[in-house]
């Protein structure tokens, strides 16, 4: 016997899937939300017919209605910079007494491509969105007519609905610390230049130097990614390739710095003694770290309350047709990985 889907299972991933179209585009075909051509609206319309799917009615039963839910999207949930700006989100939600999805990308573009298209379909209130760089990404999810907001980080020149911190300060921060110390000669260890955040870092390290009268020197400057691999990897390539050490290593993330101090540690090169290094981020873990971590706070709670203050805001109609954006100020944690307690009292 021929199974039979009952009108009420079917669902708009169903549709997409038999008319091999994206979720997107059915859900312009029946919202009349954008543009789509007649081919594939009359391919959405068939498999409409075909699996007993009825648009319309359910479009009405749930006008001006909400699921009272909301969504996050993060590029990596064993980050550690993560935790507490999800915290932030979630008790924003629980307190208004939503329910909290939470999403992870694990850096795999198609995952972000598939949690846009199931956010979608759940019909979801509002989503914070961690992890856009790139206009191509935020395009995928303004085509889907998605209420969004933006937090950590952002494309280039984008002016719209924004949480995030002050990254050319935090490297500003880290260099006036280290020149205060009387070290001079700063290499740099940074991320991927791709993603927004690492390249604001490496813009706001040279406006540093600048600012202290002190030149960038290309041989000391290493661009990865935010992990300890990455800081290991390039601390090791430092070690090989440098006559003489350089004063201090600024690290673009605290888990660079955790891999840098590994790398030079077992070369027998001492923290802070014969180098000194910083982190910027603020891990929960920098302060109990083999050699506690001096590193810029970044307020990571307070960037997840926010954004999803800004996401209700946006929910309940507070803030329609403005844009805004926040931009939080981070502060110097002094600790003992650049010497400062010895420094400080000479």
């Amino acid at each position: 016997m021929a199974w039979m889907r009952s009108e009420t299972m079917a669902t708009m991933k169903d549709i997409s899937k038999n008319a091999k179209v994206s979720i997107a585009t059915v859900s312009a075909v029946i919202n009349k939300s954008s543009y789509v051509s007649q081919e594939l609206t009359e391919r959405v319309n068939q498999a409409i017919q075909e699996l007993n799917y009825r648009p319309n009615a359910f479009a009405r039963s749930l006008k001006g209605k909400s699921t009272k839910t909301v969504a996050a999207i993060v590029t990596d949930i064993e980050n550690p910079y993560y935790p507490a700006m999800i915290k932030g989100m979630d008790d924003v939600a629980i307190m208004n007494g939503f329910s909290f999805i939470l999403c992870n990308t694990a850096n795999d573009p198609k995952r972000f491509i598939n949690y846009l298209d199931l956010i979608l379909e759940k019909r979801v209130d509002g989503l914070l969105i961690s992890n856009i760089s790139l206009r191509e990404e935020l395009e995928q999810v303004e085509k889907r007519g998605l209420n969004y907001v933006l937090l950590n980080r952002k494309p280039p020149a984008y002016d719209k609905n924004y949480v995030g911190i002050n990254n050319h300060l935090t490297s500003e921060l880290s260099v006036k610390h280290l020149v205060t110390l009387g070290y001079r000669n700063i290499a740099y260890i940074g991320g991927d230049l791709k993603i927004s955040t690492a390249h604001e870092r490496w813009e706001g390290f040279q406006y540093g130097m600048t600012e202290q009268g002190l030149e960038v020197n290309a041989s000391l400057v290493f661009h990865g990614d935010y992990t300890i691999e990455s800081g290991y990897k390039h601390a090791k390539k430092m070690i090989s390739v440098q006559k003489r050490l350089p004063d201090a290593i600024c690290a673009a993330s605290d888990m660079i710095a955790f891999g840098a101090i590994k790398a030079l540690r077992e070369s027998s090169i001492r923290v802070p003694e014969d180098i000194a290094v910083m982190g910027n981020d603020n891990n929960p873990y920098s302060e109990n770290f083999i050699v506690p971590l001096s590193t810029i706070d970044h307020l990571k709670y307070d960037m997840g309350k926010m954004a999803m203050e800004s996401l209700f805001e946006r929910i309940e109609g507070k803030e329609r047709g403005i844009d805004r954006q926040i931009i939080l100020n981070p502060s110097l944690v002094a600790r003992v990985s650049c010497g400062w307690l010895n420094r400080s009292k000479d």
